[in-house]
């Protein structure tokens, strides 16, 4: 009996050291293959120093012209960083019985917390429970995120894991984490949470908010958003017992908790405040960085907007349309500083901008007689024409190729006034005297001085350009007019500064440059002639008690369009009306100078009462001949003095020219009071003889 006992006692001992040496071979093997795995893919694991520097990106934040914050558009990874001491203790609490509540026991990996939810999840045949850890969690999010799901990124995981266990404290885990993760209605961490659905500071959550926000993590693009909103209440009441199970809080701070009516935040969108220009910058920025790229940009954005001129042209536009005749339903200006090319204000429409967010401002309508400024400048650099010019406003017939019939243009009065000058035919905007300017010009010509002056839509070369048939933004008929307003100097009309990413590195300076496309003293003959419609002719309704206004006024067959585009030494504005339906307005004075001279007016007279700044006067060459408007039996009220423009006074050369301490003398007292465009006007002396010359050779 005994010698039995003692040969099974001996088999047990063999049983048990041969178990010992396959579970410490086991052990061994996998031990090795794992180290050997591990040296495998250690050059392949990231670098876990950088979250020692982490700076997710931020949110896209637009600034106006006084470097002051307008609006912030939030990307897809937008979030505020803050300090755990600056996050609830409470939060804190929740969002580890909601997720990790093994947190500060385990060292990465809860291998108990995986094998539960493996069992869990295979009953429910379906993944109903997660085993990952926090600092899973956090690992997953700053390293893997685009990975997809696989064995291999999961081992990858636990070693980073362990890593980031091995160096940083369970604090500033908790702390990357919370401001990591990812609470839907596009809020990343629990700042920019708070600030979200409650409109509070992570630092003033209360328990019930705690656990509505722990809660979201869960499912966050379902749970966050309001048609889920009951099941997201159900899942915070969980958290709430769970933070009772674990101790976190007391039966009676549940009970209170969950009584507690949580008061959400409603709604705000950037787009709030001016928003036809943010989403026009919001629109530059997408073809600079592209759609996808700029939805993971965290950029500063400094503007030209300026706050002033952009609320008083909402509230002139607005105001404006409500009392304008039936029909006109939408109106568009664009405003831009004469000096610098900045565009100071953008309105696209009229009314509530999320029924239409179509930018009127930025897509082209029917010119009309607003065009033949670009005329009337051709035919003076071919010198064809001067301020002095008599045209004949006498009928025409036109006869046209391809079976076209004969055209005969007629004026909008349906009256030919004969033999008159060119300053009366363009201030009255009488269509056969242009129609016969065109010709002299060429059309081919015509539309290569528009495309000089800054119009940037394409035009098609034929005679009834002349009266406006093609289409132009007020975009562009603004900026092209600005290089009449700088004697021939084009700039590019500029709506972004400068735009910088979130480690403050300048991506984009948008500082100007200039570029002379006209001689001065022919744009100083036109801009004689746009003063006259202002002063005397169409654009009377324009006027400006204070300063000198020069420009024209549009309208389009049947009044589907009506413009004015003017300005001042300083300030260029273009304005339009109509409707998006392109349907005829009925009436007898739906003009732009009936209707838009007098908002382009209005709009000027609130600019200047925030912009207080000299009337600034237009540099004029010098007529001898003054019996212009005594030709066209004009009130000498209503005429232009020629005896008090300053340059009567001045000294000329041997030709005529201007000298160039009158010139100095002039700009001093402009408004105009940039450098580099005082630079570029005292080059006036300089180039007048050499543009002449050139203009006589061609």
């Amino acid at each position: 009996m005994t010698t039995k006992r003692k040969t099974k006692k001996k088999k047990n001992n063999r049983f048990f050291k041969l178990l010992i040496l396959i579970i410490f071979f086991s052990f061994l093997g996998i031990s090795t293959l794992g180290f050997l795995y591990y040296l495998k893919i250690k050059h392949e694991l990231p670098n876990i120093e950088i979250v020692e520097d982490y700076k997710p990106i931020e949110s896209i934040e637009i600034m106006d012209r006084n470097d002051k914050q307008v609006c912030i558009i939030e990307g897809d990874d937008s979030r505020r960083i803050i300090p755990l001491n600056q996050i609830s203790n409470q939060m804190q609490q929740a969002m580890l019985a909601a997720e990790d509540h093994y947190f500060f026991e385990h060292h990465g990996i809860n291998f108990v917390s995986i094998i539960r939810a493996l069992f869990v999840n295979l009953q429910a045949h379906k993944v109903v429970e997660g085993g990952s850890t926090i600092t899973q969690q956090l690992v997953k999010n700053l390293f893997f995120g685009d990975s997809g799901r696989t064995y291999d990124r999961k081992i990858k995981e636990a070693i980073v894991s362990f890593e980031i266990e091995r160096k940083y404290s369970k604090e500033k885990i908790l702390e990357l984490y919370l401001n990591q993760v990812y609470f839907g209605n596009n809020a990343y961490g629990i700042e920019k949470a708070a600030w979200k659905y409650f409109n509070c500071a992570a630092s003033q959550l209360d328990l019930a908010q705690s656990a509505f926000l722990a809660c979201l993590v869960k499912a966050p693009s379902e749970l966050g958003s309001r048609v889920h909103r009951q099941a997201a209440i159900e899942n915070q009441q969980e958290i709430l017992q769970k933070m009772v199970e674990y101790g976190y809080i007391t039966d009676s701070q549940y009970n209170k908790a969950i009584k507690e009516k949580l008061i959400f935040k409603s709604g705000t969108n950037p787009y709030s405040k001016y928003p036809y220009y943010i989403s026009y910058v919001v629109e530059l920025l997408k073809s600079r960085f592209g759609e996808n790229d700029l939805r993971h940009q965290g950029l500063k954005v400094y503007t030209n907007l300026d706050p002033n001129a952009q609320s008083s042209a909402e509230k002139v536009l607005n105001e404006s349309i409500k009392h304008a005749p039936k029909g006109i339903s939408q109106a568009a200006l664009v405003s831009i500083n004469a000096s610098d090319g900045a565009v100071l204000a953008m309105v696209g429409g009229v009314g509530d901008y999320w029924k239409s967010q179509f930018n009127r401002a930025t897509n082209p309508h029917t010119i009309g007689s607003a065009f033949k400024p670009f005329v009337y400048l051709t035919a003076l650099l071919e010198d064809k024409i001067d301020y002095d010019t008599i045209i004949d406003d006498a009928p025409i017939t036109i006869k046209q190729s391809w079976g076209l019939p004969d055209y005969s243009p007629k004026n909008y009065d349906h009256r030919f006034l004969g033999k008159i000058t060119v300053a009366r035919a363009l201030a009255g905007s009488r269509n056969v005297p242009a129609i016969k300017i065109a010709q002299l010009a060429g059309v081919n010509n015509i539309v290569e001085t528009a495309n000089l002056a800054g119009v940037t839509t394409k035009i098609e070369p034929n005679l009834s350009i002349a009266l406006g048939s093609c289409a132009i933004s007020p975009l562009d008929m603004a900026s092209a007019y600005s290089t009449f307003a700088r004697y021939g100097i084009k700039i590019q009309p500029t709506v972004i500064r400068k735009i910088e990413n979130y480690h403050g590195n300048i991506l984009f300076d948008g500082e100007y440059k200039t570029d002379r496309v006209f001689p001065a003293q022919k744009i100083s003959q036109l801009i004689e002639l746009m003063i006259g419609v202002v002063k005397f002719g169409t654009g009377r309704g324009a006027q400006l008690a204070d300063r000198p206004v020069a420009g024209k006024t549009g309208t389009a067959d049947q009044s589907k369009d009506i413009w004015f585009v003017g300005f001042t030494p300083d300030l260029v504005t273009s304005t339009w009306a109509g409707n998006d339906q392109n349907l005829p307005i009925a009436g007898s004075h739906v003009t732009g100078g009936d209707i838009m001279a007098q908002i382009w007016r209005k709009y000027n007279e609130e600019y200047y009462k925030t912009h207080i700044m000299p009337a600034g006067k237009f540099i004029l060459v010098k007529h001898e001949d003054k019996k212009i408007m005594a030709q066209d039996n004009l009130n000498n009220d209503n005429t232009q003095n020629l005896s008090n423009n300053p340059l009567n006074n001045s000294k000329t050369d041997e030709n005529g020219q201007l000298q160039k301490d009158d010139i100095i003398k002039l700009l001093k007292s402009s408004s105009n009071s940039d450098p580099k465009l005082q630079k570029e006007q005292l080059n006036i002396i300089e180039t007048q003889k050499q543009s002449n010359t050139e203009t006589n050779n061609e």
